[in-house]
């Protein structure tokens, strides 16, 4: 029986008429060919393909960070601030000194020169800038957390390092990009405000205009990315952010008020000039030497942009052996 069946079988596939196999390309065919043209790359088998690269993490965040409304609020805000806070120190410094006085004729033991009044209107939106891009840098991270989409991110590239790099480059470049032009705009309107006041700087500040328009932008690249590093550490929204807002503002407050508390003790005044948010003001007051600092050491504006790069750093550090290491859960 089995041997019948056997034969039978043979003879239906003898009886099938050869046709013509479309399934696999014959040599010299058109698809051959056209897999063999160097015009369409995209259809060669030898070319790599899902390659993880750092400019593609980079791209990827960017989309990322574009299709979130959060992003556009904070950057609107970070933009926003340079001239509204601009315009209300030309608006207050007009008052105090009197509607029918000059900025010139001010009180000599309250302000030092007017130069120094112009770019303080213009750098004065950094500081409640620094806590919005802080927010934005913890944001970057922990809102993958908190909507449990980690897990697709690191699946598609499982290099948390480069993921992290990527989130930090990608919010380095739109945080510059608003301070930037926040600080532009406010500079056109001080300018506007107070004509004629951006004139001789002081001795001890000879190149205050170029530390507050090209410096202060990247100190905000710096507040960011120590709010990504801190988010990293904590991977929650609330953590971070608290741990953002402690070291930028309630550790001054803590400082200071020990500080009243134990008035002879210089080492405090010290610590204090170090944390972040007064090595901002440092940085953007262009001091380049102080020989009337008081008590304690006192930071030019170089060392305090070099310290505030160095705190960043540490963020950052912590931040990525945390990532690095800690399971997603």
């Amino acid at each position: 029986m089995s041997a019948d069946n056997g034969r039978r079988a043979r003879r239906s596939r003898r009886e099938v008429p050869a046709g013509t196999d479309y399934a696999t390309p014959r040599h010299g065919s058109d698809f051959t060919r056209l897999r063999r043209t160097s015009g369409l790359p995209f259809l060669d088998s030898r070319r790599p393909s899902g390659q993880l690269t750092l400019s593609g993490a980079v791209r990827g965040e960017l989309r990322k960070m574009f299709s979130l409304q959060s992003t556009w609020v904070l950057l609107l805000i970070i933009t926003l601030l340079q001239p509204l806070s601009t315009g209300l120190m030309a608006r207050a410094t007009r008052v105090l000194a009197g509607l029918d006085r000059q900025i010139d004729d001010f009180p000599a033991h309250l302000l030092s020169a007017s130069s120094d009044v112009f770019w303080l209107a213009v750098a004065s939106g950094l500081f409640p800038a620094m806590i919005m891009a802080g927010i934005l840098g913890v944001l970057v991270l922990t809102r993958e957390f908190s909507g449990d989409t980690i897990e697709s991110t690191l699946t598609a590239n499982p290099r948390r390092g480069m993921v992290l790099m990527a989130k930090g480059l990608a919010l380095a470049l739109l945080t510059w990009l608003a301070a930037q032009v926040g600080l532009l705009f406010g500079w056109i309107l001080a300018t506007l405000l107070m004509p004629g006041k951006s004139g001789a700087l002081p001795a001890c500040k000879p190149g205050l205009a170029l530390i507050d328009l090209l410096g202060g932008p990247l100190m905000l690249v710096l507040f960011a990315l120590m709010g990504l590093g801190l988010g990293a550490l904590s991977r929650s929204k609330a953590g971070g952010i608290g741990l953002f807002l402690g070291l930028t503002v309630v550790l001054p407050l803590i400082l200071r008020l020990l500080r009243g508390l134990i008035p002879h003790a210089g080492w405090l005044q010290t610590l204090f000039r170090l944390t972040p948010a007064s090595l901002l003001g440092t940085f953007l007051s262009g001091l380049g030497w102080a020989p009337e600092a008081g008590i304690g050491w006192w930071p030019t504006w170089w060392q305090a942009g070099l310290i505030l790069t160095v705190w960043t750093a540490l963020c950052c550090a912590l931040g990525t052996l945390v990532f690095r290491r800690a399971d997603i859960v």
